[in-house]
């Protein structure tokens, strides 16, 4: 019994020990995706403070930004789609590749942003990355995106996106690196509108020499964004103009992350995970490995990243910040993924090799222990450590790894303590200051204290010490820190209404870093203030609302005959105006008796339902918020009720010629359409069904007349048109015949066009010739996308049948040829590689 009871004992021991030692393996040699950077799903910029006045909304809102970018990493953001119109009109006069920007629509609110934008983009630059911005969908782009004019033709909703692109880059050198055609499409948003819209807008965004590039499917979960591939998996013409897919996690993830990730890999793109809400470090870790993804955002601001405190001109971090920033903050773009592997499945390891070094992160499922890390090149290391739900991590010093590659990390935290082994260059790096804010945020008289908090951390684990300073108070203000040496103190003698700016240093002997807390004091309560104020409307209308200032007009059709009338509204101290507010019907046509049901306050708003719209003209309503001791609040919002219209008429629709025999291979399409109600007409020409193997392409094909050429299978061709007003759409087809070649050599484009162009598609030179002896080239005029002529030139030379032009200089896309002869003008579309 004591031999048995020895070898138990013994047992326990060793199996003891082993558990408590975990090797990880790091093996730079097998890389995974790099890592483009990391953003903000809901729009970084949608999140800070335009309530306060822009000097100091600035000031606070910059170093927000700052904090975004240095503190937790991020490089990225979405941005909301500038142009489209919130009452439901488009951008030009019914050719959607020729723009009017007198209704291109970029309201105040939108500028101030676009100014942040550059704000971050700087920021990010100067710490030597590079921003990744996208475009998505917004309140104006849903005032049309169900409209057929929209839904249907792919050549307006492409304009949508590249005019916001071109106005980004034009009016503040920003450059949208990706675009989205619908936000989490669904219903009606089918494969086919997905597919159809990115092939109209790829093209047109080469031709304007911008470098955005399509994500696919922005869809609500990675089940959903598989369902929108598999369909068109194999159409070569789609991918070529997709920069990478990307999806929502809101629903059945897995195995669909895998897939994605290794239908991307066959693509030559990458992945990225676009929104999330209040994501963990877990989640991270599966898209990453999972997903692969290059770049991943934090869904939204707020709790999910910085909470604003009480007057929203500081913050506090949310439970999962730190967590993310063990990752976020030390990986930086160009960082490849590599492998690690772990010798206990309850600790997760994940590494990332950028300027041949190392960043580690390991996540311990299991009990603290010891971990030996191998494959490391030797230097020095920093290492940070952080808990579930802390709002701050510790640092353990700088640790040498030798020529051996390995080092023997002691106490690793359990329980999903997350810890990073990072790269460590310089002598002394600058303490690091984890939060800084006031509680309360605000006060209103006669209130006159706060508490100023800051936590801070110091790689070498220097002692630190704290400076409080009052950096600007009011006129009359005698503010009184209670202790300026300590990490947290009282203030007092805020008595005096305005902003009271404080400054906070810590040093570590060596280095100070610096901070500043921003405190509003009120005489009374601080008011409240109206949001945007619009319209709900049934589809195809959908949200119609401008910026808080401005007056919505809608614009709807009978028989729709309802809306709801809407502001947003709140206040610093987070009131419920339940009875607080009141929609009124102003004005309305002669005749008409529409009703205004009782308004209600709901998701921090203020609605009323309209209906019994039924006679043509404006409906005028009115919204008065009351603030106690001060005039109330107003609003005032417009909708234009339109008769019924009956749609387009397609009254003939022509082939010029309608039979080829090859080699011609192109002809002009033609339709004569016309609007009873006299709406303004566009128009959109679709293959709806073409032989194997054959490639059509159009010149105009947003214009009732549009060549197309590229028939060069034998067989039917059958092209639709579509015609659109604002509600409706008609269609029709025809049926183009190729025939096989009848023996005899022609080199026509077109029956009766004798003026060739070769190569098409073009590499460098574009070389034109009039076959017809009888002839010669007289005039050559090259065109955009957009119509702006790029060359126009006359030629003099006598008998020129043959003209060479340089297309070098061109940016891949297309173009338009307009070449006269002496017998004739010709118009044809060209492709430039």
């Amino acid at each position: 019994m004591k031999i048995r009871v020895f070898f138990v004992i013994a047992f326990f021991v060793v199996t003891a020990t082993a558990r408590a030692q975990v090797n990880i393996k790091v093996d730079s040699t097998t890389k995974f995706q790099t890592i483009e950077g990391w953003g903000h799903g809901g729009g970084v910029f949608s999140s800070l403070n335009y309530s306060i006045g822009q000097a100091i909304g600035d000031t606070i809102n910059h170093q927000m930004l700052d904090f975004l970018i240095d503190d937790l990493g991020l490089t990225g953001s979405r941005v909301w789609e500038i142009g489209p119109r919130p009452d439901g009109t488009g951008m030009d006069n019914g050719d959607c590749d020729s723009i009017d920007w007198t209704k291109f629509y970029a309201p105040t609110l939108d500028q101030r942003i676009a100014d942040y934008t550059v704000y971050f983009k700087n920021r990010v630059e100067s710490n030597g990355f590079k921003t990744s911005f996208y475009s998505s969908p917004t309140y104006s782009t849903a005032a049309t995106s169900l409209k057929p004019w929209v839904l249907n033709h792919p050549g307006e909703r492409a304009q949508q996106i590249w005019a916001g692109a071109l106005w980004w880059k034009n009016n503040y050198g920003i450059d949208i690196k990706y675009d989205v055609i619908a936000n989490e499409p669904n219903g009606v948003f089918t494969t086919q509108i997905l597919t159809e819209d990115t092939k109209a807008l790829g093209p047109r965004l080469l031709q304007l020499g911008l470098a955005t590039r399509t994500q696919y499917a922005e869809a609500i979960a990675p089940q959903t964004d598989w369902n929108f591939i598999t369909p068109v998996q194999n159409d070569s013409d789609l991918w070529k103009y997709v920069g990478r897919i990307s999806y929502h996690n809101y629903g059945t993830a897995d195995p669909y992350r895998t897939y994605l990730r290794d239908f991307a890999k066959s693509k030559g793109i990458t992945t990225a995970q676009t929104e999330m809400g209040n994501p963990t470090l877990d989640d991270l870790y599966s898209d990453l490995t999972l997903g692969g993804v290059s770049y991943w955002e934090i869904a939204f601001s707020g709790s999910n990243t910085l909470v604003p405190t009480g007057g929203n001109t500081g913050f506090t971090l949310s439970n999962t910040y730190i967590r993310l920033r063990q990752l976020m903050h030390y990986v930086r773009p160009g960082a490849v993924r590599v492998l690690a592997t772990s010798s206990d499945s309850l600790v997760r390891v994940l590494s990332f090799v950028r300027n041949n070094a190392v960043t580690t992160v390991i996540i311990n499922g299991g009990t603290t222990r010891a971990v030996t890390l191998s494959g490391l090149p030797a230097g020095s290391y920093g290492r940070s450590q952080a808990s579930p739900g802390v709002n701050a991590f510790t640092e353990s010093g700088v640790q040498t790894v030798d020529g051996s590659g390995s080092i023997t990390l002691q106490n690793v935290g359990g329980g999903s303590v997350i810890t990073t082994l990072y790269p460590y260059s310089g002598k002394n790096h600058a303490p690091t200051i984890m939060t800084y804010f006031a509680n309360p945020g605000y006060l209103v008289a006669p209130t006159a204290s706060t508490v100023l908090t800051v936590k801070a951390s110091d790689p070498e684990l220097d002692p630190l010490t704290y400076t409080w300073s009052v950096d600007s108070q009011p006129g009359g203000a005698n503010a009184l820190i209670a202790t300026t040496s300590v990490a947290s103190t009282a203030v007092n003698g805020l008595s005096v209404a305005g902003t009271y700016i404080f400054n906070i240093s810590v040093s570590d002997g060596s280095n100070v870093s610096s901070k500043k807390i921003y405190i509003l004091v009120y005489a009374s309560n601080p008011p409240p203030v109206l949001g945007q104020a619009g319209f709900r409307i049934a589809p195809p209308y959908g949200l119609v609302f401008t910026d808080p200032g401005d007056t919505t007009h809608a614009n709807i059709e009978l028989p729709t005959s309802s809306v709801t009338v809407q502001v947003g509204v709140g206040d610093l101290a987070n009131s419920s105006f339940n009875g607080r507010g009141k929609w009124t019907l102003v004005s309305q046509p002669n005749g008409a008796n529409a009703f205004l049901d009782t308004t209600i306050y709901i998701y921090v708003s203020i609605r009323a339902q309209a209906s019994k719209m039924t006679v043509p003209g404006d409906y005028v309503f009115h919204v008065s918020v009351t603030n106690p001791g001060h005039p109330d609040l107003t609003a005032q919002v417009i909708c234009r009720v339109h008769p019924a219209s009956a749609g387009p008429v397609i009254n003939s629709i022509t082939a010029t010629p309608a039979n080829l025999t090859l080699p011609s291979s192109a002809t002009e399409l033609t339709g004569a359409t016309s609007d009873p109600g006299g709406q303004l007409l566009r128009h959109w020409w679709a293959i709806k069904s073409s032989p194997a193997g054959s490639s059509p392409t159009f010149d105009h094909q947003g214009c009732a007349i549009s060549s197309v050429s590229g028939l060069t299978v034998v067989g039917n061709y059958v092209f639709t048109l579509r015609a659109f007003d604002d509600l409706h759409m008609t269609t029709k087809d025809i049926t183009v015949v190729v025939k096989p070649s009848s023996g005899v050599e022609v080199s026509t484009l077109a029956p009766g066009r004798d003026i060739t162009a070769y190569p098409n598609p073009i590499t460098s030179e574009l070389t034109l010739n009039a076959s017809n002896a009888d002839d010669r080239l007289t005039r050559i005029v090259v065109m955009n996308a957009l119509g702006q002529v790029l060359l126009d030139q006359h030629i003099t030379e006598p008998g020129l049948q043959t003209a060479t032009l340089p297309f070098e200089k061109f940016t891949s896309g297309v173009y338009f040829l307009t070449i006269q002869s002496k017998s004739k003008t010709q118009s044809m579309k060209v492709v430039k590689q």
